[in-house]
C-alpha cells in the first residue's frame, strides 16, 4: 500500500516539472556588437515598414543588448542596425522561437561575418543557405559583377533610360517623380531599359534565376517548416508579379497543414488570393472600413452603379501622395457624372497625421481609415509591403486598371460617361 502514494507523488512531481518547463519557455536573445556605433538593432517581420510600422527595436549598451519576450508561434525576421529605421541598409534573416539564441553583429560592410548560435530553425537556414550558395555563387558571382561593372561605367541602362534618370536626378517634388517613375516602368514593360551589354548579361542570368526558383520550390515540398514559410511569404509579397498561382495554391496549402494555426495562414491565403483575384477583368473585393468620425463605411455602399476610383495610399507615402494630387481634378470635372473616388489611408496607432494632412490638402472624396491593418485590406488587394495602390472599377464592380495615371483615367471616364 506504501507504493501508491510514492507512485502519485513521482507521477505529480514529473507533470509539475513538465508544466513548469512548458510554461517557462521564452525567446532570450543575447547580443553584441562588433566594431560598430549603432544605438538599436531592428527586428522587421515581412511587409513591415521601419519608419511608419510597429516594429522590435532593441537597444544596444556598451556593444551588449538583451530581448526576452514569450511567443505564441515561432516566425522568421530581419535583423537591420537602427540607421536603417531612417535610410534603410542591410539585413540578416533570423528565426525567432522560444529558445535561446546568442548573436554576434558587425558593422553593414561585414554583415557576412555575423554569427547566429541557437533556435534549430537558424540551424536549418544555415544548412540551407550553405546548399544554395555552393550551388550557385560561382556562376552568377562573375555575372552580378560585370553588371555593377556597367553600373560604374554608366553603361547599364540605355539612352533612353539615361534621359529620364537625368530628370528624376532633377526633379524637386513628388509629383514630378511620380510622372518619371510611370515612364520608367513603361521603358522596362517595352524592354526597353536595358543597354545592349546589359541586356546579354541579364539574359544570361535569366536560366540561372530559374533554377534558384526550382532549388527553393523544390525545399518547400520537403521541408514546409518556418523557415520554407518565409520564402513563400517574400514571394508572395515581393515577386507577386512572377508568382504561378497553381504553384502558389499548392505551397499554401503544403505550408498551411504543416504549420496548424500559424498566423501565416492567413496572411498567406489573403495574399495568395489578391494575386489570382485582383487583377483587370476581375470584380473587385469588398470590405468595411471606419471613417474619421468612427462610422464604419461598406466599399460597396459607396461605388456600386458608378466607375470608381479605390486609392489606397498613406500620410507617409510621398508618392501615392503626389500621384493622388493628379487625381483632384478629374474628381471635380466627372463627380457629377457618375465618377467618385473613395480613398482608405493605411495609418499606425492613431490618425492625428491623417487630420492634420486632410485639413491642409482638403481632398474632396470621402477617406475611410485602415489603423494597423486591422482590416488586412493591403494584403487583400495585394499592395502588403508598399504604400499603396489605386484600383479603377467600373460601374458592375469590374477591375479596369491596377495603378493608371490620371491620363489614362481620364480616357475611360472621357469614353464612359460623356
Amino acid at each position: 500500500m506504501k507504493l501508491i502514494p510514492k507512485i502519485i507523488l513521482l507521477s505529480l512531481t514529473i507533470l509539475l516539472f513538465n508544466c513548469s518547463t512548458e510554461k517557462d519557455q521564452f525567446l532570450e536573445i543575447n547580443g553584441k556588437t562588433v566594431g560598430i556605433d549603432s544605438k538599436s538593432i531592428l527586428l522587421i517581420k515581412a511587409g513591415q515598414y521601419p519608419d511608419s510600422d510597429s516594429i522590435i527595436e532593441i537597444p544596444i549598451t556598451d556593444g551588449k543588448f538583451y530581448y526576452k519576450t514569450k511567443l505564441d508561434f515561432p516566425e522568421s525576421v530581419e535583423l537591420f542596425l537602427g540607421e536603417a529605421k531612417n535610410q534603410g541598409g542591410r539585413y540578416m534573416p533570423l528565426f525567432l522561437n522560444n529558445e535561446k539564441i546568442d548573436l554576434t553583429i558587425y558593422s553593414e560592410e561585414e554583415f557576412d561575418k555575423n554569427q547566429v548560435i541557437g533556435g534549430k530553425l537558424n540551424s536549418e537556414y544555415k544548412k540551407y543557405k550553405e546548399n544554395y550558395d555552393n550551388k550557385f555563387n560561382s556562376r552568377i558571382k562573375p555575372l552580378q559583377d560585370s553588371i555593377s561593372l556597367l553600373f560604374e561605367n554608366d553603361q547599364y541602362h540605355s539612352d533612353k533610360a539615361k534621359l529620364l534618370y537625368a530628370e528624376l536626378r532633377k526633379a524637386k517634388s513628388h509629383d514630378e517623380k511620380i510622372i518619371i517613375y510611370e515612364k520608367l516602368g513603361d521603358l522596362k514593360e517595352a524592354n526597353q531599359h536595358l543597354s545592349p551589354k546589359a541586356e546579354i548579361i541579364e539574359n544570361k542570368l535569366k536560366p540561372i534565376y530559374e533554377e534558384q526558383k526550382k532549388f527553393q520550390q523544390e525545399y518547400i515540398e520537403n521541408n514546409p517548416s518556418i523557415v520554407s514559410y518565409s520564402f513563400f511569404i517574400k514571394d508572395l509579397i515581393y515577386d507577386k508579379e512572377n508568382m504561378d498561382i497553381n504553384l502558389a495554391k499548392n505551397n499554401l496549402r503544403i505550408l498551411s497543414e504543416a504549420n496548424p494555426n500559424h498566423p501565416y495562414n492567413k496572411l498567406a491565403s489573403n495574399l495568395t488570393n489578391a494575386i489570382e483575384n485582383i487583377k483587370v477583368g476581375k470584380k473587385y473585393t469588398d470590405f468595411s472600413a471606419p471613417d474619421l468620425n468612427g462610422n464604419e463605411i461598406k466599399l460597396s455602399d459607396k461605388i456600386d452603379g458608378k466607375i470608381a476610383l479605390l486609392d489606397l495610399w498613406a500620410t507617409w507615402c510621398g508618392p501615392c501622395i503626389a500621384k493622388s494630387r493628379t487625381m483632384i481634378p478629374l474628381y471635380d470635372e466627372f463627380k457629377d457624372k457618375g465618377f467618385t473616388i473613395i480613398g482608405v489611408a493605411g495609418e499606425r496607432k492613431n490618425t492625428d497625421r491623417l487630420v492634420r494632412f486632410l485639413e491642409k490638402e482638403k481632398w474632396p472624396w470621402q477617406n475611410l481609415v485602415e489603423l494597423d491593418k486591422q482590416n488586412n485590406i493591403w494584403q487583400k488587394y495585394n499592395v502588403y509591403g508598399g504604400g499603396g495602390g489605386i484600383f479603377l472599377i467600373d460601374e458592375k464592380g469590374v477591375i479596369l486598371a491596377k495603378d493608371p495615371t490620371a491620363e489614362e483615367v481620364r480616357i475611360e471616364l472621357e469614353s464612359r460617361l460623356n
